[in-house]
């Protein structure tokens, strides 16, 4: 979305919230009193979100300290993330963690503020720090919360974002190969193996790394990765032709 759709995003709010106000006054659809919990979720439930969310904003600025005010505060950035607006969930999630830090919210508010980075990713060919910005996240919630049930997910994700980031390096990868620029093909794919070891693609890295090494008149470098491929990813696709490229590769040393 862009900053002027952003800006009517939050114009519109802003109005759904007075007209909620004029509606409640008449005795709107709408059974629920203004200022509640319940009116918020109303809404919520028949997907009216932009009203949901002014609702809930009503709640906890009217309710800073009632026991349900850090809940309304969760389900108006949830509200934000089926919007898809994920910089305005990324704040709210963030709201609450600083406002309501005792909260038992707090643990999934963190893990949904990840997702909330991670979904700002765009065209990763242009920019992957939101990549990175979510992976930094999900790290520290992995220290703050070792007991987590939401380890699995957070693990899920951290394979994603390792994926992104290779697929990036790949892409450079691939121009430098049209250049013929094996050296650089090889230094690049190195720091993809050095650092991103839980992406799924590092077969796919494994396996040109090897390459780039045969086009360097690197042949032992070449059977290294060939058979780390072989050895470490026996169900990948390649591996049958890296073990026999090692074979290959080792025969011709011993002529």
């Amino acid at each position: 979305m862009s900053n002027l759709q952003r800006l009517q995003l939050v114009a519109s709010l802003a109005l759904a919230a007075a007209v909620g106000v004029l509606v409640a006054g008449c005795g709107g659809s709408n059974p629920n009193p203004p200022g509640t919990l319940d009116r918020a979720d109303y809404y919520a439930a028949r997907g009216k979100r932009l009203e949901a969310v002014a609702a809930y904003e009503a709640f906890v600025r009217h309710n800073p300290t009632d026991s349900l005010a850090a809940e309304a505060q969760f389900r108006k950035a949830m509200v934000y993330m089926d919007l898809e607006e994920y910089p305005l969930a990324a704040v709210e999630f963030q709201i609450l963690r600083k406002d309501f830090p005792t909260s038992e919210r707090v643990e999934e508010a963190t893990f949904q503020e990840g997702l909330s980075y991670l979904r700002q990713v765009g065209n990763v060919e242009r920019d992957a720090s939101g990549a990175y910005e979510a992976r930094e996240h999900f790290l520290r919630f992995k220290e703050s919360y070792p007991q987590s049930t939401r380890l699995a997910a957070v693990d899920a994700e951290l394979t994603k974002i390792s994926d992104i980031i290779v697929r990036k390096r790949l892409a450079q990868v691939e121009v430098f190969r049209q250049l013929k620029r094996w050296k650089a093909v090889a230094t690049v794919l190195d720091g993809v193996i050095a650092d991103e070891g839980g992406s799924s693609l590092l077969p796919q890295a494994l396996w040109e790394r090897a390459e780039a090494a045969e086009r360097l008149g690197e042949p032992a470098v070449a059977a290294t990765y060939f058979q780390r491929l072989a050895e470490s990813y026996p169900q990948d696709r390649r591996a049958e032709a890296a073990a026999a490229s090692v074979a290959r590769l080792r025969a011709a040393a011993g002529s």
